[in-house]
Order: C-alpha cells, then sequence, then structure tokens
C-alpha cells in the first residue's frame, strides 16, 4: 500500500505531533507499505499566520526510506480580509481558513494529480485533513483522520469546540476511521456522531533505546546549574500552563525551596508577553530561572535526566510525549486532568494531577516531591514501567497497522 501522510511540520524539527506522524511512516514500510510525508516548510509555527517565523529551505529529504516534501506557506495580501472572504465561500472554509491554518496552495495543487496513494493519513489541522478528504473522495482512497482535538478537561472545555463546529465532522464520520488519543477525546467524537467502532484509541510512544545513553551530569553542565531542577519542556503557551508555573514556583521560592526552574523548548508570544509583563520576575527568580529556547532531539534526554520533576499542567496537550520520556528517565510527573493525562498519569502513583490554572495545587504537589526524593523515584520508576509495558513507538504504530489491516485487508480503499 502506498501511504501519503500528512502533518503541519516535520522532520528536521521535533516535536510532539511531528514525532507521530514521522514514527508511524517509518513503522510503514515495517509492515511493507511505501510511505511519503506532505508538510510544510514552516520551521516556527508563527510563520503559519506571520512572515517571522524560520523556515527549512530544503524542499525534499528521504529519512530511513520515507520520503518528506514540504511546500512552501505563503502570506497573501491584506490576509484578513482574504481569509474572511475564503471562509464563506469556499468548501469547508470555515474550517480550512481560520487562524492558525497557513495558506499551502502548492501542496493543494500537487494533491489535484494522480499520486497513486492507496490511503491518506491526515493530522492535527483542518486544513490537511480537508486535503486528505478531498483527495480519498476523488480516488476512492482510504483516509485516516487525526484531529488531535485537545479542549481542556473533560468537565472543563476550552473554545477550541469551535473547531468542531464546521467541515470536521463530516470528515470524521467519512473516514475509514479516526484516530482519538485518549478515551475523552474518544468520547467527543463519538457525542457527534462518529460510530464507536471507527474511533481507534492510539496514544503516542517512545523509543526507550534513546535514553541509554542520557547524562545528568551532562544535562546540569549543558544549563550551567546544580539540582535540584524542576523541568517543564514543551512549547509554552498560555494553554500550556506556563503562567502557573512560573506563577507557582515563585511562591515555593517564597517559601524557601530551593531549585532551578527550566523552560525548555520554544516560547510563544501569549507566555512571552506574560514574562516581559511581570517586571519583578527576574529580580525574584535570579539565576533560578532559565529558558534554553528550542531544544534539539539529542539534547532533550540530558535535560530529562537533569531534572527532578517535571511538569506538564496543559490543557492542550492531547498527549504530551513528555510525560512518557520524563517516565523513562525514571522522573516524577505532574500532569493536567486533561487530554489522555488522566487515562496514563495516576493521581499518586506514577504521578500527580492537578487542574489547568490551580497554582496551588500545583505549588503542593512541587513542594511534595521536593522534599520526598524517594516518593518521586517510586514514581518515576512505576512511570517506566508502564512505558514498557505499552508506550513505544512499535507497540503504537504496530496497533495502528493492525487496525488498518482489518479496515483495508487488500490494501485498497475504504
Amino acid at each position: 500500500m502506498k501511504i501519503l501522510h500528512l502533518s503541519h511540520r516535520s522532520w528536521p524539527y521535533h516535536g510532539g505531533a511531528e514525532r507521530y506522524v514521522l514514527e508511524h511512516a517509518f513503522a510503514g514500510k515495517r509492515w511493507g507499505h511505501e510511505s511519503v510525508i506532505g508538510t510544510t516548510d514552516a520551521w516556527d509555527m508563527s510563520l503559519f499566520v506571520s512572515r517571522s517565523g524560520a523556515r527549512i529551505e530544503r524542499r525534499e529529504d528521504t529519512l530511513n526510506g520515507v520520503r518528506i516534501k514540504r511546500f512552501p506557506v505563503i502570506h497573501p495580501p491584506f490576509q484578513n480580509v482574504f481569509r474572511a472572504f475564503l471562509r464563506r465561500l469556499c468548501e469547508c472554509g470555515q474550517d480550512r481558513f481560520f487562524y492558525p491554518n497557513p495558506f499551502v496552495p502548492s501542496l493543494h495543487r500537487w494533491l489535484s494529480k494522480e499520486r497513486g496513494f492507496d490511503l491518506v493519513h491526515s493530522n492535527a489541522m483542518p486544513f490537511l485533513l480537508y486535503e486528505g478528504w478531498r483527495y480519498s473522495r476523488k480516488h476512492g482512497s482510504g483516509l485516516v483522520s487525526v484531529p488531535h482535538a485537545g479542549i481542556g478537561e473533560k468537565y472543563r472545555s476550552t473554545k477550541a469546540l469551535q473547531y468542531l463546529s464546521g467541515c470536521q465532522k463530516k470528515i470524521m464520520r467519512n473516514s475509514t476511521f479516526v484516530v482519538a488519543q485518549s478515551q475523552f477525546e474518544k468520547e467527543l467524537y463519538t457525542g457527534i456522531g462518529i460510530p464507536d467502532e471507527r474511533i481507534h484509541i492510539s496514544g503516542s510512544g517512545i523509543d526507550p533505546a534513546e535514553f541509554n545513553a542520557s547524562s545528568r551530569e551532562r544535562g546540569l553542565k549543558r544549563l550551567g546549574v546544580k539540582g535540584p531542577v524542576i523541568l517543564s519542556l514543551t512549547a509554552h503557551s498560555l494553554d500550556r500552563g506556563t503562567s502557573h508555573i512560573l506563577e507557582a514556583s515563585r511562591n515555593l521560592l517564597k517559601k524557601g525551596q530551593d531549585f532551578t526552574l527550566i523552560i525548555a523548548g520554544p516560547v510563544l508570544p501569549d507566555v512571552d508577553e506574560y514574562i516581559n509583563s511581570e517586571k519583578e520576575l527576574a529580580e525574584e527568580f535570579g539565576e533560578r530561572l532559565v529558558l534554553t529556547g528550542y531544544v534539539r532531539k539529542e539534547d532533550r534526554i540530558d535535560l530529562l535526566a537533569a531534572a527532578d520533576i517535571v511538569l506538564l499542567p496543559s490543557r492542550l496537550d492531547c498527549f504530551g510525549i513528555v510525560v512518557l520520556e520524563a517516565w523513562m528517565s525514571g522522573k516524577p510527573v505532574i500532569g493536567c486532568w486533561s487530554g489522555v493525562m488522566p487515562d496514563i498519569i495516576s493521581d499518586g502513583s506514577n504521578g500527580f494531577l492537578v487542574s489547568w490554572g490551580d497554582a496551588v495545587s500545583l505549588l503542593n504537589r512541587m513542594e511534595i516531591l521536593l522534599e520526598n526524593p524517594a516518593l518521586g523515584h517510586a514514581m518515576g520508576e512505576k512511570g517506566r514501567k508502564d512505558v514498557l509495558d505499552r508506550w513505544t513507538w512499535e507497540m503504537v504504530t504496530d496497533r495502528f497497522y493492525r487496525r488498518l489491516s482489518q479496515c483495508c485487508p487488500d490494501g485498497s480503499g475504504i
């Protein structure tokens, strides 16, 4: 079977959704399929809505037998007016043209020609789900839709529910199957009429072998700090709870706790604005706050090895691969009652869960773990066992391709 994987970004950029698609493309070869990734040339997500974001210059790469084709994001003049016009007049315009969906007309034109794909695996953003659906309708190929609908906690959904207000329901109903990252996400889809038997709960994974060469000493040296270290490793935004991490940490320092807070990964504009508006932040933290910017894949394992506690109090992440990475490094995690985290984090056993925005509870759990290193170690070890039992990339992708073989046993479409 020839499979097209559509993703908003891909290698060499390293992120959760990007890694998810890449690993499924790699696994396709193991299952006897040919894989192509169609993606944008964006390095920074900001490129989707402004000209200031960085790009990947190469238009094509081949990695481990997988062809990666990149299509340029463009910025038409009077973009806001143009988007409003297209949202009203184009098929599925309400979904395809709301921010931050980018303009990638060359991808649309490329897919307008017959490419011989038996299946399209569309991921993450409405413009890609639409392109996969359009190709599937035209050529009778199979379609797997992966919306990554991270919309908050089970009983406190965010405004991102509008994400499902346009063509997304129709696209999912006409997919061979739909991938959800959690039971919560699955319930969202059954709630809008997607049959239960058409939903595959997947999740994400890690490669345990990548962690064999990790070094706490090397990580601490690279950061220029001594322990204890509290780490938040993600693309930092308000929805990912970064302001709550800073608030809880400030108050923890005032209580006399000694630690360094590492904000690792890109800092998005809303958090950058928050940090700049908090005039006393630099004075309160001094050298006990480190912002690293983007972290290369090869550096992640040392940062995780250097950490004593890993935080992800996010309502935005459908899964949060960093939770698995922390556990594989033997570290305790503090997550959120959001996305897949309530499914995989047993509160008080392999980590803690807090409500999004609850900086007081976050402070309390951080304090407990700082004062009880043995508890944190035990949580990390329980998490490591859970990862090895269920959450390696080989296990996750094999579950996907077994489901695919059940739906398309002869390699044909739906």
